[in-house]
């Protein structure tokens, strides 16, 4: 897998290790090689041109001052192809004081040609010189050696002296040509594998990086939807990701009544205590219901249902969440009588109707998946309508649970504030069937955080299914006529 940005110049990582292997390979030289051989070979100087050894020798001590020199300069060059301009000039001031002693040994075939074909081993087969520079540097090696003994050669035996030395020499040069190809060939398959691991590498940390930010993203998300929304969006059955869209929700707003006297009155202790349990309440019925919470507003809290996840009955799902949400606060009253010092009575206002849904806000600071329409603050101004624990809902939310028979009752109709010029008649919502009200098996045997609910089969008959898998309770149906 491939990510942007995160790319590795390969011809740079090459350049680079050219450098570093051009500087290695002098850095042996100079210390090791050259110096010792050069020395040792002085014995070969006083066994076959004794007569030479004083000057042999001091040509041969020049090999100190130029191997110090290598060790010093080559540090400096910063690309590779001056570090080759300087290996190339080393090599041929390396081979210089042997073609000086072949100048001046009266033999022309003299066997010193071997020396630099030792140099030319050295250097032509170690150093990675490119082609051209490869060229250059046999040049420097062996170009003076042919302009010394060609003009000294003076007869047929003579030149085939050359002829014969020059088998050699060339042979020398293939040797240390397929050296350089098949090292090369090694360097590239070096090369390229530390490249792939450096890539690897990179993009396994862009995709760390990209799956803790999609499980930060995933566990933020678990603060606004249900498990089983999470679980969908994880395994890539919902994508939040294709912008703002166009949908049927419906709104809840549940408000607590009272909470700013409660707030002045309580130690800030007990009002963080009660808020947090009222809070877990209601977000974990909302939640079992696949109700999105919105935000939250002061003590109160903004939802919405149908959306990620569509369901036909979303009004109803939302519907039986406030009353089980009443519901539970009403059996938590000795929990509330102690901290919050009176009975939790909230207002709940319900809203259905087109709204704008999706990620709103800048990726880089702050983003919430919301909901943006004329459903939300409905629901928001029925609440200020609404008595103590009473559910109000609009006229299209009343005519769709009046076809179910759910108890409702008109309350007349209303001003709504930011609404005005439009009649509203709204309703209380005040019983679900009693086919369609919470048992006591809810939970689904296998989606431990899926609600059973009751709904209708094929056959018209009232069954209590789960919402995510389908799973049916049998033995909990029953007739539609028997339930009226």
């Amino acid at each position: 897998m491939k990510f942007p940005g995160n790319e590795i110049s390969s011809a740079h990582l090459r350049e680079s290790e050219i450098l570093e292997e051009i500087r290695s390979v002098l850095k042996v030289i100079a210390n090791w090689m050259a110096v010792p051989l050069f020395m040792a070979f002085w014995l070969a100087d006083l066994m076959y041109v004794p007569q030479f050894k004083w000057p042999f020798l001091a040509l041969r001590l020049t090999i100190i001052p130029v191997c110090l020199l290598a060790q010093h300069e080559i540090k400096k060059e910063q690309t590779p192809r001056r570090a080759q301009v300087f290996a190339a000039l080393y090599c041929g001031l390396v081979a210089l004081p042997i073609n000086i002693m072949i100048a001046l040994i009266p033999d022309v075939g003299t066997s010193y040609y071997a020396g630099l074909n030792l140099v030319a081993i050295g250097g032509l087969s170690f150093i990675p010189f490119s082609f051209a520079f490869f060229i250059c540097t046999a040049l420097a090696i062996y170009f003076p050696y042919y302009a010394i003994v060609l003009s000294k050669a003076q007869g047929l035996d003579d030149f085939k002296s050359i002829a014969l030395n020059s088998f050699f020499i060339v042979g020398a040069i293939v040797i240390c040509f397929l050296i350089r190809f098949f090292h090369e060939k090694l360097r590239v398959r070096e090369i390229n594998s530390r490249l792939a691991l450096k890539t690897e590498i990179s993009n396994r940390d862009v995709m760390i990086r990209s799956k803790t930010e999609e499980a930060v993203r995933l566990n933020s998300l678990s603060t606004q939807f249900s498990p089983q929304v999470v679980q969908a969006i994880r395994d890539g059955r919902v994508d939040l990701e294709k912008g703002v869209r166009r949908a049927q929700i419906c709104a809840i707003f549940v408000d607590i009544v009272g909470s700013t006297e409660r707030v002045v009155r309580l130690d800030q202790a007990k009002v963080d205590l009660v808020l947090a349990r009222f809070m877990d309440t209601v977000v974990t019925i909302f939640l079992k219901y696949d109700i999105t919470i919105d935000k939250f507003q002061g003590d109160g809290i903004l939802a919405f249902a149908n959306d990620p996840i569509r369901y036909s009955d979303y009004i109803q799902r939302t519907c039986l969440a406030a009353m089980e949400v009443r519901t539970a606060l009403a059996q938590d009253r000795e929990f509330y009588l102690m901290n919050w010092k009176k009975e939790m009575q909230i207002r709940i206002g319900i809203s259905a109707g087109y709204a704008n849904v999706g990620f709103y806000g800048n990726k880089k600071f702050f983003r919430s998946y919301t909901a943006i329409g004329a459903p939300l603050p409905f629901a928001s101004r029925l609440t200020n309508l609404a008595e103590p624990n009473q559910i109000l809902i609009d006229s299209d939310i009343a005519m769709c649970l009046m076809a179910e028979k759910y108890s409702v009752s008109s309350i007349g109709e209303k001003v709504i504030k930011g609404f005005e010029g439009d009649q509203h008649i709204v309703f209380e919502l005040v019983q679900a069937p009693l086919t369609k009200q919470e048992t006591g098996t809810n939970h689904c045997p296998t989606c431990a955080d899926s609600v059973l609910y009751l709904d209708t089969n094929a056959q018209g008959i009232y069954v209590v299914k789960c919402r995510q898998c389908g799973y049916e309770l049998d033995d909990a149906a029953v007739s539609p006529a028997a339930s009226a």
